[in-house]
């Protein structure tokens, strides 16, 4: 997985992962905007979650603080492994 294409792609699939997340809630829970929101929510917390990895690379990279935090936040670990292995840039 030494692909900038591959991991493109699979960043693209984390943005889709956060639009299903609410589409899903809301068909599998539409009586309950609090268990609709559940999987978004979910989803947030695993990314928060991964900061304190990602915040790892700022210092050998050297990308700023908010584009680490947005970044990690929209891609997961789809962004900031390929960053860490100097596949992609910043």
């Amino acid at each position: 997985m030494n692909s900038k294409i591959t991991w493109r792609l699979l960043m693209t699939g984390a943005l889709g992962l956060w639009v299903i997340s609410l589409v899903a809630g809301y068909l599998l829970f539409p009586e309950s905007h609090l268990k609709a929101w559940g999987f978004f929510i979910c989803l947030l917390l695993i990314h928060i979650a991964e900061l304190p990895v990602s915040l790892k690379i700022r210092n050998k990279n050297n990308p700023s603080l908010q584009t680490v935090i947005a970044k990690t936040l929209l891609y997961g670990f789809t962004w900031w492994v390929p960053v860490k292995r100097g596949i992609i840039d910043p």
